[in-house]
């Protein structure tokens, strides 16, 4: 994720944090600092509020961590990658690749954060005879972390845990179909009432309603094109140049067919790929000096849903589709998304 860098590494797990996390950081900190108990310390004077606001925050900052990992290594466990934990503005998030679509594993892997959650809550709260104003708040912060994930919407942890429950009955794609209009109405609820109450509400609202549209969105199309092969999508034998072709002709080439990249191709291999920001200021170039040798290709056996991935991942348009060192055809991820569209509307809609 862009505007993000690496603080750590734990259980081989790589730990991102967001700028805006400072924001929010810092804004706890000042919350802390000017509230009354049992919510903030400023019945406290001196450098001692100062300390205990910015303490108190760092501990919720660890504690929203714990929650991401338990996520994690409970993933782990079921033989799930995790490419990392992002922490930002609204919390965190476990990054977690080919989530188990298994009813029990899923609910065991959305329920290790809450779980976590409520377990340093109860070490807050067993605390409080050391420091009551002080742990009361960090067990009180924890209660509410775990209750809030339980809301049952995607993405909080309860939406999983809803899908899980439904995923028997129904199947994985329409259980996530219900789990995600049951948090999208109430993400609509949680913004009405934040127009009266807190516009905070609002901020989260939001951000439930498009993590409930897109969790939605990714599961039906790994439904529909997870059954498809490359091979059924690609266009075969696509149009290729040479690296000793001119890049002015490769300009004749995007004008004529409106495509944007092209492979290159030498000795009936694949060498590199060249796309409009290559032949930019470059017109008196050769294709091989100005051509990305960096390619990203895939299989024709491959998922239509891992080529929609990988282009998601790589922020790319197009793939080339590559046998035995070969070109064989190539495919666009508007391409995948066309025929996704088609065929959700015949299956679901008609």
């Amino acid at each position: 994720m862009k505007y993000a860098f690496k603080i750590c590494r734990i259980a081989g797990i790589d730990v991102n944090v967001h700028f805006s996390l400072i924001f929010i950081l810092l804004l706890l900190v000042y919350v802390f600092y000017i509230s009354p108990p049992p919510y903030g310390f400023s019945n406290i004077g001196g450098s001692l509020r100062i300390l205990l606001s910015v303490l108190m925050t760092i501990l919720i900052f660890i504690s929203v961590l714990i929650h991401e990992i338990s996520h994690s290594l409970v993933a782990m466990r079921y033989g799930a990658k995790v490419r990392g934990i992002l922490l930002f503005i609204f919390g965190g998030v476990a990054m977690i690749e080919k989530m188990p679509k298994e009813a029990r594993k899923e609910f065991l892997i959305a329920l290790a954060g809450p779980l976590s959650s409520l377990v340093l809550a109860l070490v807050g709260f067993s605390l409080t005879f050391v420091f009551k104003q002080f742990f009361y708040l960090f067990g009180y912060f924890n209660l509410i972390l775990a209750l809030f994930n339980l809301i049952p919407a995607f993405p909080m942890d309860g939406g999983r845990i809803l899908r899980s429950m439904l995923i028997k009955r129904m199947g994985y794609i329409k259980a996530t179909k219900i789990s995600a209009d049951v948090g999208k109405f109430l993400a609509v609820i949680m913004g009405i009432t934040g127009i009266f109450i807190n516009p905070w509400l609002i901020l989260i609202a939001f951000f439930i309603y498009i993590g409930a549209v897109e969790e939605e969105k990714a599961v039906t199309l790994e439904g529909i094109l997870g059954r498809f092969k490359v091979r059924d999508i690609m266009t075969p034998n696509p149009i290729y140049v040479t690296p000793d072709l001119s890049v002015r002709e490769v300009i004749d080439l995007m004008l004529k067919y409106k495509h944007l990249g092209y492979p290159v191709v030498k000795d009936d291999k694949l060498v590199g790929i060249i796309t409009l920001k290559d032949v930019i200021n470059a017109k008196d170039a050769k294709v091989g000096e100005v051509m990305s040798s960096d390619v990203i290709s895939i299989s024709p056996d491959s998922s239509a849903f891992e080529a929609l991935k990988i282009m998601s991942e790589k922020r790319i348009g197009r793939l080339p589709v590559v046998e035995s060192d070969r070109l064989v055809g190539i495919v666009s991820r508007s391409d995948l998304i066309k025929v996704a569209e088609i065929l959700e509307t015949i299956e679901y809609k008609v």
